[in-house]
């Protein structure tokens, strides 16, 4: 017995109801749902049921996919926190940097903002809203 990959795993929508799918590719979580309704409609019985060794890939991709997930969570909070403390880092420094209008300008770091984005903000001699990026040189 096989299970189509594209039909719903969830029970349908109500009338007056419509769900969307905000991401086109699967998941992990997704990943699973399909392995755990692929082994509920096995007949251990029937020969024509998938192989065990079969499920022992599918328990493996799993596995893997699992692993880079959890590998790739950790390797963006790793980027943030970097790109923190290299703010962090700049405080009371003098910098010379990009101002909004075009020109370069020089102060010394007073403040660092971080918001719930990750966007970092720094204030330099009461100028607000200049990021990181704008940076032409630390002194």
């Amino acid at each position: 017995m096989s299970i189509d990959p594209t039909g719903s795993l969830s029970t349908p929508a109500t009338a007056g109801t419509q769900t969307t799918n905000q991401s086109a590719t699967l998941g992990k979580d997704d990943f699973l749902k399909l392995l755990v309704a692929q082994m509920g409609n096995m007949d251990p019985m029937s020969q024509s049921s998938s192989d065990p060794s079969q499920s022992m890939q599918q328990m493996t991709q799993f596995s893997i996919l699992e692993q880079l997930t959890n590998l790739t969570t950790s390797q963006t909070a790793l980027a943030t926190n970097e790109k923190q403390d290299q703010a962090i880092a700049l405080l009371g420094k003098t910098v010379d940097y990009t101002a909004a209008d075009g020109s370069t300008a020089s102060g010394a770091v007073q403040k660092v903002d971080f918001d719930s984005k990750g966007n970092i903000d720094l204030t330099i001699d009461g100028v607000t809203g200049i990021s990181p990026a704008q940076i032409a040189g630390v002194s």
